[in-house]
């Protein structure tokens, strides 16, 4: 039996150029630099630091309790915002502790100075 020999005319080769394959080829690597794209973004989340699991970062946690009302608030203004209630409630923190420089440094200097 002959070999057979498909150097000039390869029907892979004819389905590989085919217009119809040579578009599906073209998407298929936009979606590829979209995956890649998205496997940043991933990597990027991944080394940002977390507050949960084995390698985490431990933060300091504790229970809260809210009215109905506070915790609809609370629920309402922290999907406005685009965060979560604990990156609320922290904001809301840290914006007061801001505020009140003044007062807490005088706080401490009194407070030295009863351990004394």
């Amino acid at each position: 039996m002959a070999k057979k020999n498909f150097k000039g005319d390869n029907p892979a080769m004819a389905f590989i150029t085919n217009p119809d394959t040579q578009e599906i080829q073209e998407t298929q690597e936009e979606q590829v630099a979209q995956d890649t794209l998205n496997a940043q973004d991933v990597q990027l989340k991944q080394n940002a630091p977390s507050t949960q699991g084995r390698k985490g970062q431990k933060l300091p946690r504790i229970n809260m309790a809210f009215s109905e009302v506070n915790l609809e608030y609370l629920q309402l203004m922290s999907r406005i915002q685009g965060v979560s209630m604990t990156a609320y409630v922290n904001n809301l923190i840290e914006s007061d502790r801001e505020k009140n420089t003044a007062v807490i440094e005088r706080a401490k200097e009194i407070l030295s100075g009863v351990k004394k």
